[in-house]
């Protein structure tokens, strides 16, 4: 028997410092998880769990709906967009043989359908005459000089659509 007593303190020793070793680990996973609470309880009124997932859900529903509506102002501005006129074509030019410098002009002004309208700008020595022919689908009723389609060619070409506003 007498040597069963170091044996049997040999173990309890162990054990001890077993049970210290997982302490240590339960502190400090009840260390997170008191931050983590800490974390989720900030800035809601003191109260109890079922409180705060009663204000997130509130919050929750707040934001869904604030989404909900960002959406269809969304799809309005979306549709406006379409029909804005935003794409231009410039081309200067010499219209009178009299006149240099390229002070004369035809502006191609569309939206996304090719709806909008030509203004051209003819500038003499003299004189100076100003012309607008209406878009419809890219196309204008009145023939265009070359100078005009030129310029709806720039407005409607993927390479050149500078944009007004955007």
């Amino acid at each position: 028997m007498p040597m069963l007593i170091p044996a049997v303190v040999l173990v309890l020793l162990v054990a001890v410092i077993g049970l210290f070793v997982q302490n240590l680990g339960i502190k400090k996973r009840f260390k997170r998880l008191e931050d983590l609470w800490l974390q989720l309880s900030a800035g809601v009124d003191a109260g109890n769990l079922e409180d705060l997932l009663h204000q997130q859900l509130r919050h929750s529903g707040q934001l869904e709906s604030d989404i909900s509506g960002v959406k269809e102002r969304l799809k309005v501005a979306e549709a406006k967009l379409v029909q804005s006129k935003r794409y231009v074509g410039l081309i200067r030019y010499d219209a009178f043989e009299d006149v240099g410098g390229a002070q004369s002009f035809s502006m191609a002004i569309c939206d996304e359908n090719g709806d909008g309208a030509i203004v051209s700008s003819q500038v003499g020595r003299m004189d100076n005459r100003v012309f607008g022919k209406s878009l419809r689908a890219g196309r204008s009723e009145v023939n265009l000089t070359s100078e005009e389609e030129q310029a709806l060619e720039e407005a409607v070409a993927g390479r050149s659509r500078p944009k007004i506003g955007l």
